[in-house]
């Protein structure tokens, strides 16, 4: 069993594998995408890239909210997520959930906590101000909860 990280929203137009969460977190491990979310999450960790995104799961709570980082997701967009959340939850069953935004986590982490899971609220990684500690901290702090060791593995 394993850590979720609940990422926010997807923005853009991704073909092929990079349109699906697994398939852009092997092309960001094979060095064929840079994101500099994905490495600010794993340095936060304490752990390196590879080891980090090969010990957790991963996906964004609202699939696709338009074309810019500018197209937020809506409150509909938001409500609308909660059941595909509660399904996974229920088929993957983590030790815990780290919800990456405050906005998103209104209306996630009631359902992570009514599955029993454990769950650890961050600021969005690239909210403006985000020290990398703050997020070290929450990371080490849903380990905590959900009974894993210092870098979760």
């Amino acid at each position: 069993m394993r850590i979720f990280v609940l990422g926010e929203s997807w923005y853009g137009h991704y073909e092929g594998d990079l349109a699906t969460d697994d398939g852009y977190i092997r092309a960001y491990l094979e060095g064929k995408v840079v994101d500099a979310m994905y490495t600010r999450l794993a340095n936060a960790t304490g752990l390196k890239k590879q080891a980090f995104w090969r010990s957790v799961m991963f996906t964004n709570f609202v699939q696709r909210t338009g074309p810019t980082r500018d197209h937020r997701p809506t409150p509909e967009q938001y409500r609308a997520a909660t059941e595909r959340l509660a399904s996974l939850l229920e088929v993957h069953r983590p030790l815990g959930v780290w919800i990456l935004g405050k906005e998103q986590s209104r209306y996630s982490e009631p359902v992570v906590r009514s599955a029993g899971i454990a769950a650890e609220v961050a600021p969005h990684p690239t909210s403006y101000g985000v020290k990398n500690t703050v997020l070290r901290e929450s990371w080490a702090a849903l380990l905590a909860k959900a009974g894993r060791s210092e870098h979760g593995v």
